[in-house]
């Protein structure tokens, strides 16, 4: 879980490049379901891809992790997002969940949540305990 938190540390810092050093190369993310564009995007270039179009709105995004849950093999993060709005500046702040698979060390997948409840619901219906 550290490791987790020094990745939203160094994302919140430096953005995504700085956040790209703590994933494998085989790195997979997955949208969630509401986005509509959702898909799983892989390695380092589908990162970079995912945050490009969530800045294609905003000019500025902060992840704050306000809870780790650990549950089999994954970790359940719940955050607080801050985002401003491109052009209208307009603030908004809201809550998602990111479920994180590790192999080891390792991060290595990222599925995003609209909250947390949905997030265990997800890992509930996997099987995850």
């Amino acid at each position: 879980m550290e490791r987790l938190r020094g990745a939203y540390q160094a994302f919140n810092e430096g953005g995504v490049e700085a956040f790209l050093e703590h994933l494998t190369p085989d790195f997979r993310v997955s949208d969630r379901d509401s986005s509509p564009d959702r898909q799983t995007r892989y390695g380092r270039e589908g990162i970079i891809q995912l945050f490009d179009s969530y800045m294609e709105a905003f000019d500025a995004l902060r992840l704050e992790p306000e809870e780790f849950i650990g549950v089999g093999g994954q970790v359940v993060v719940s955050l607080r997002q801050w985002v401003r709005g491109k052009g209208s500046g307009a603030e908004v702040v809201g809550h998602i969940a990111h479920v994180w698979t590790l192999r080891g060390a390792d991060i290595y997948r990222l599925r995003i949540f609209a909250d947390k409840d949905r997030a265990l619901e997800a890992l509930k219906a996997e099987g995850a305990s």
